[in-house]
């Protein structure tokens, strides 16, 4: 009996972290010839089935949330494995089922029927759960996944039954084109020493984006959120990174503030750290942000100038 799944295409996020889960499918896989395995119990020797993988394993994965890690099957495209995990007549809980050896539902597997029963164990649709892992870095483009994954045995027939997977992977990315920035530089408003009455915020935010360009993910429910991480730079060093304060730079004149950039709700953009912005809209995403003056020191302390601050930005794709 051969299985053969098609999970389509599948899209990961170009920056996902190795472990991350890529699909979870829930598998109820009718074999290709409609044919059906009938076990039953016996003593001696004791009827067994055991699914050995096809395909070499991905050690030392850092599953995501995983007990199991240790039992990710490469596929053949690098950077991608998978985690099978069966279903009944394999879990035990029936009189009529195999009972895993080593109490772990996932390929490689190997159970034994344990009760005197005249029901068969019935093997005819494979039932249970597929996961898709990162294992590591996928190389750009599109890519056919194609593999056999496991096979299965039984302790008096030999080999019954063998299960591939099949499928198309993707990575959703955008690209940064020319001077993606509204408006470089932000231009605040003048401000006299009247509007510096106390630490905090000063004046009135200012709005720009970073414009994402050329943006591929899947059409009807993107899979990756595009992530900032800003750090100062030409002078500019951070103050305060949970509320976004940063310094003034090089070519100020001007003293006692600095600046608090902002999520376009308003909300503190952390500094230092890749922040979650937006999910991708396939073509074009435009990342919205506001910013504003922030004064850090007492009034009296205050100096008119020349106000100049600078950011650097890297956009990731989880």
């Amino acid at each position: 009996m051969s299985f053969n799944l098609d999970v389509g295409t599948r899209w990961v996020p170009r920056d996902a972290p190795i472990g991350s889960e890529i699909a979870s499918i829930r598998l109820n896989v009718p074999n290709d010839s409609r044919a059906a395995l009938n076990c039953f119990y016996e003593a001696s020797p004791p009827t067994t089935f055991s699914m050995p993988a096809s395909t070499a394993m991905a050690l030392g994965v850092p599953v995501q949330g995983q007990r199991f890690a240790d039992r990710v099957l490469r596929t053949n495209i690098d950077g991608i494995g998978a985690i099978v995990t069966v279903g009944p007549p394999f879990t035990g809980t029936a009189n009529n089922s195999f009972t895993p050896d080593d109490n772990k539902l996932t390929i490689p597997y190997k159970g034994t029927m344990r009760t005197d029963t005249g029901f068969a164990a019935r093997v005819a649709n494979f039932r249970g759960t597929l996961q898709l892992i990162k294992t590591g870095p996928i190389p750009a483009g599109e890519y056919d996944l194609n593999r056999e994954l496991f096979h299965g045995l039984t302790n008096d027939k030999g080999k019954v039954m063998d299960f591939s997977v099949r499928g198309k992977i993707r990575q959703a990315q955008c690209k940064l084109l020319g001077n993606p920035v509204s408006a470089d530089p932000v231009r605040f408003a003048d401000h006299t020493l009247a509007d510096f009455t106390g630490p905090g915020p000063v004046g009135t935010e200012v709005a720009f984006n970073i414009r994402l360009s050329d943006c591929d993910d899947d059409s009807t429910a993107p899979t990756a959120f595009a992530h900032i991480e800003l750090d100062g730079t030409n002078g500019s060093s951070v103050v305060d990174a949970d509320q976004g304060v940063f310094s003034l730079g090089t070519g100020s004149t001007a003293d006692g503030f600095g600046v608090q950039i902002m999520h376009g709700d308003g909300r503190p953009l952390p500094l230092q750290k890749a922040v979650g912005v937006k999910r991708l809209n396939v073509g074009e995403t435009l990342l919205d942000f506001k910013a504003r003056y922030f004064q850090l020191e007492p009034k009296e302390k205050v100096k008119a100038g020349l106000a100049k601050a600078s950011l650097k930005f890297t956009i990731s794709y989880k």
